[in-house]
């Protein structure tokens, strides 16, 4: 058995995230649901290798971003059980807060892109912790606590065909489709860089067969793809923090800088320009900005 994957055409690209549709002797059961803008795109997908979507029967989640989470409180709400981080739990049984600090952030915008979070019941959330296992059917997955990219992050471990697979959701980064080319989604508010550091670690430690990435699909050469992630962290929060550091640069200046380092690399790598410049957005540079922004003013509290 190998995982199905659905993409999602999130953000109207192809290979930008998917979702990933397990057949077990309990039913169907999903990796992740996306977010709730996508949900037409996850139900023709499923629908396409034979599974109605009121049919799923678990939704396990890596973290409770929209752009992976959106979607399971529609689930949840038609008999899925839903598999997250502890302190993930209140906000999909609550949404609110959720929906207002994305509403925030994207304004008018925010329909297409990632939709509203409706809530989950209560009764259909199983919150999970460190090393727990979940068993549906003939799989065992187990949650591995993988901070840094937030703080409610769970990578899900599992066998299948004999191979030990591992459902990194952001903390094995992202990768540009069809390249070898890793980025880093730097999101707010929980940025760590240390904590993710020793995330990498712990994924390697484990010595996987393979890894599944939810932005965008399988890798099969564990070591470098892990290796690419933590220069591509590195690198990445350094140029940020050299950017944000110069006072006399504004926002699009810092972006325009950002984005330009970015997309060179890439295409040096062998992106096509318009696909670099596709996947490596105003939208993504500006969260990571934000992001290492929030993690650097943390910094100096903690030291003043």
């Amino acid at each position: 058995m190998h995982p199905i994957e659905i993409d999602l055409g999130y953000q109207d690209l192809e290979g930008a995230a998917s979702a990933f549709l397990l057949k077990t002797s309990e039913g169907p059961i999903l990796v992740e649901s996306g977010p709730s803008s996508t949900l037409q795109r996850l139900s023709d997908g499923l629908r396409n290798h034979g599974v109605e979507p009121e049919d799923i029967t678990h939704v396990l989640l890596s973290h409770i971003h929209m752009d992976h989470a959106g979607a399971a409180g529609w689930f949840a709400q038609r008999g899925a059980m839903i598999h997250v981080h502890t302190r993930g739990k209140p906000h999909l049984a609550d949404p609110s807060r959720l929906n207002a600090s994305a509403l925030r952030i994207y304004g008018d915008r925010l329909e297409g892109l990632l939709g509203e979070m409706v809530p989950c019941p209560e009764e259909k959330l199983h919150a999970t912790a460190d090393g727990e296992e979940v068993t549906i059917g003939e799989l065992t997955f187990t949650a591995i606590e993988t901070l840094g990219h937030a703080g409610h992050h769970h990578a899900w471990a599992t066998i299948l065909d004999d191979e030990r697979i591992c459902f990194t959701g952001d903390v094995a980064g992202m990768r540009i489709p069809d390249s070898n080319v890793v980025t880093v989604p730097l999101a707010p508010p929980e940025l760590d860089p240390e904590a993710w550091l020793s995330s990498i670690n712990r994924l390697e430690a484990a010595d996987f067969d393979s890894l599944v990435l939810t932005h965008s699909g399988p890798v099969a050469l564990v070591g470098p793809h892990l290796e690419r992630l933590r220069k591509a962290l590195k690198d990445e929060i350094a140029l940020l923090t050299t950017l944000l550091e110069d006072e006399n640069l504004d926002l699009n200046t810092r972006i325009e800088r950002y984005l330009a380092t970015l997309h060179q690399a890439a295409i040096e790598d062998g992106v096509p320009p318009e696909i670099a410049k596709a996947h490596l957005s105003p939208g993504y540079a500006a969260m990571n900005l934000m992001g290492v922004q929030r993690h650097l003013t943390r910094q100096n509290r903690s030291r003043g």
